[in-house]
């Protein structure tokens, strides 16, 4: 059994395209086409890039003006809130103060009938004791 060493030549042309570079295999005017196609489309996605970042930046501006102002009209809301919750406080303070005014005075006029009440009340129980000194059959003598 003889071995017999392969020829370069029967190699499949296939093998070979493989193996050699591009520029080998294919003419320069397509190479550089397709070259200057990648290029452009390389070219069009920075474009494409630095609109997209302008974009981002402009919306994060837009989206920063529009929190600044969603707070500054939460901050007048919240002023705005206070300050009737403060009227309202003042309002029913003031309606308890007349309130408890009123009943001081009703108090003050309860105190004064009740000291003539009570007056009234000693001189009928003294005049009660001295009529029944008077007529007890006791107290005579």
């Amino acid at each position: 059994m003889a071995k017999t060493p392969k020829k370069p030549q029967e190699e499949s042309s296939e093998d070979m395209n493989e193996q050699m570079p591009a520029i080998m295999t294919k003419p320069l005017p397509v190479i550089l086409d397709e070259l200057e196609s990648y290029i452009r489309r390389v070219e069009d996605a920075v474009r494409q890039a630095r609109a997209a970042a302008s974009d981002s930046r402009q919306a994060a501006d837009e989206a920063r003006e529009a929190g600044e102002k969603a707070a500054a009209a939460a901050k007048k809301a919240a002023e705005a809130a206070v300050a009737e919750v403060r009227a309202e406080a003042a309002r029913a303070a003031e309606a308890l103060s007349d309130r408890i005014s009123e009943l001081s005075e009703r108090l003050d006029g309860l105190d004064e009938k009740v000291k003539q009440e009570v007056i009234a009340l000693d001189d009928a129980f003294l005049s009660l004791k001295d009529r029944h000194v008077e007529q007890s059959p006791y107290f005579q003598g």
